[in-house]
């Protein structure tokens, strides 16, 4: 049986009804982190890293982000011509993330989580669904699933550091495009009637 849990008194202390919420999800990729003949048709992690001092799982849209010893930062770089490469670090020895790269390995060596996807999202504490708290009632403001802040999606770029104490990645932003080359392709009306000629570069 399992035991509903809600955000301690004293944690509810260091909130604010404007407070915002850090929640993150990581997606597997079908075929290349886990056989596509698995009865799971989509594998991903919910979780949080004690966003606000808060030590227990939170739900956010009838989802439960479960509190993970880790570390996210460098998603802000101070400079707007350089796409951010935040990192994220997980305390192997309380998550035993390792467990997760051996079996995706299985798959596929030496992937590593390569092009797993992270999906960062934030609300406000005024918006967490009421079973977070004590009686079903958020002492912020009303519950409201559909205020959130834009989502943030992440790749998995490399794996940083292994090692018995931490696991470490380096993330990509989607639309992060450095050392990537698109093909040249010519668009004709052909292919396209009602555009012109155009090449891509």
């Amino acid at each position: 049986m399992s035991i509903e849990t809600t955000i301690p008194v004293t944690e509810l202390q260091n909130l604010e009804n404007i407070s915002i919420i850090e929640l993150f999800e990581l997606k597997l990729v079908s075929g290349l982190h886990y056989s596509e003949t698995n009865a799971n048709p989509t594998i991903s992690y919910k979780f949080h890293n004690g966003t606000n001092g808060i030590s227990t799982d939170i739900k956010w849209q009838d989802q439960t982000y479960t509190a993970v010893a880790c570390d996210i930062e460098g998603f802000e770089t101070g400079d707007n011509t350089v796409m951010a490469r935040p990192t994220i670090t997980f305390a192997n020895a309380i998550s035993n993330f390792s467990t997760i790269l051996e079996l995706v390995n299985q798959i596929t060596p030496f992937n590593d989580l390569q092009k797993a996807e992270v999906i960062r999202k934030r609300t406000m504490a005024r918006f967490l669904d009421a079973g977070n708290f004590t009686d079903n009632i958020n002492p912020f403001g009303s519950p409201d699933a559909s205020k959130e802040l834009e989502p943030h999606h992440y790749q998995i770029n490399k794996k940083l550091v292994e090692n018995n104490e931490i696991c470490s990645f380096e993330l990509v932003n989607t639309i992060d495009f450095e050392d990537l080359f698109l093909p040249r392709k010519q668009v004709t009306k052909d292919r396209f009637p009602a555009c012109g000629t155009f090449v891509f570069v």
